[in-house]
């Protein structure tokens, strides 16, 4: 393979053949479309990584990657009042292109400007607006309906 990937909480995983996903997807369009449009939002979320790793600083890269998890968690019903943030600084370190020496530092940073507040593993973002502005986020590239629904 080309790529791996590691989960970092339980999940439940579906394994299929490529010929039986293609027949599925001939048979039914719809089923063609959602894996197209799938495929359209993971290359626009590709690049919006490579513009992240390669123009962005430190705090910009981390405070992204902070507001991209906000985003999908709550698009998905699992972040309310925060979320839990089970990754090691070295994983955020790998996910950013930073040491965990300085993704320690600019998490301190992050909470002393008040964007952020961290409880052990658990994150939860003080200043919405400041966070995106920070990061110079904007949610378009993740394709959603709904970014974040008001507080």
């Amino acid at each position: 393979a080309d790529h791996n990937i590691q989960a970092l909480t339980r999940i439940d995983v579906a394994e299929f053949a490529v010929d039986d996903l293609r027949a599925l997807a001939l048979k039914n369009p719809d089923v063609a479309q959602a894996l197209w449009i799938d495929t359209l939002i993971e290359a626009s979320i590709v690049r919006e990584a490579i513009l992240n790793i390669g123009r962005r600083n430190g705090p910009m890269r981390l405070a992204h990657m902070l507001c991209e998890f906000e985003v999908r968690l709550r698009q998905s019903g699992l972040a309310d009042a925060g979320y839990d943030l089970p990754m090691t600084q070295e994983q955020i370190g790998d996910a950013t292109g930073m040491t965990a020496v300085h993704v320690n530092r600019t998490l301190k940073q992050l909470e002393r400007e008040g964007l952020i507040v961290r409880v052990k593993r658990h994150l939860k973002i003080a200043d919405w607006v400041g966070l995106q502005q920070r990061a110079d986020f904007n949610p378009l590239y993740l394709h959603l309906d709904q970014a974040r629904p008001a507080d």
